[in-house]
């Protein structure tokens, strides 16, 4: 059975459960232009007025423990109440739990994507392009190592031909293709870490839009909720408790 096949065969699934909210396939004529989505953070959504952008290709970079993965939270949580959203967890970092609805359950808007394996982080972009290709999500967020330039190329395309908005978000320096936006997050020394409502841990960040890639270019000081049950370690290492003998 060819991959196209299989492509069809799940398009058809989907549009048979959810009727008219499936898009246009790629290469057909999209659905007329919708607002993007916002995160619900006031200084973040200050750099994107228009929210994460739907036909385009957003980085979210930084260092680990800069908020972005916070951030990418938000955004989550806010575009499940408009959207469905997929999410590509290409290193198995995320925390299932973190990401559940407040009754601990999944959330049928959410549908979430791991490869098998760490090791097998760099087909993450893989597995975007094929959820991007269903035209069901009004979200993909690919987070893990960046795509190669050819494969960004690509997954831009689709976005744009699907009316989707991708999002890319990666640890470390920007990568080196260009995109329609991009955010580039750090930790800061400036305002007050500490406990916050709920026990939460507050950090300040500040993040920075990249000059001519967004409208509204500039840095701002962000405090966002730091919540280390939000990733897992990706090597647990080996099992290291008591056994019982006999």
């Amino acid at each position: 059975m060819s991959a196209a096949h299989d492509l069809s065969l799940l398009r058809a699934r989907l549009e048979q459960r959810f009727g008219a909210a499936i898009v246009p396939a790629p290469g057909q004529a999209p659905s007329r232009e919708q607002p993007g989505f916002r995160t619900g953070v006031a200084a973040l959504d200050a750099l994107l007025p228009g929210g994460v952008p739907r036909r385009a290709l957003t980085v979210w970079a930084g260092e680990g423990t800069a908020g972005r993965t916070a951030a990418m939270r938000a955004l989550v949580e806010s575009a499940c109440r408009e959207v469905r959203v997929a999410l590509v967890d290409a290193t198995g970092t995320l925390d299932p739990a973190s990401w559940c609805g407040p009754d601990g359950r999944s959330r049928p808007e959410l549908w979430v994507a791991r490869p098998p394996s760490a090791q097998h982080a760099q087909e993450g972009a893989w597995v975007a392009e094929t959820m991007l290709r269903t035209g069901a999500f009004g979200l993909v967020v690919l987070d893990g190592p960046a795509p190669a330039s050819t494969d960004a190329h690509r997954l831009r395309a689709l976005a744009r031909e699907t009316d989707t908005a991708l999002l890319v978000s990666t640890g470390g320096p920007p990568p080196q293709w260009k995109a329609d936006v991009r955010l580039e997050f750090r930790r800061t020394g400036g305002g007050r870490a500490g406990l916050g409502a709920g026990g939460r841990f507050l950090r300040p960040s500040a993040i920075r839009m990249a000059r001519g890639e967004g409208a509204r270019a500039g840095e701002r000081e962000v405090e966002l909720v730091h919540e280390p049950s939000n990733r897992l370690h990706p090597d647990p290492g080996p099992d290291r408790r008591p056994r019982a003998r006999g």
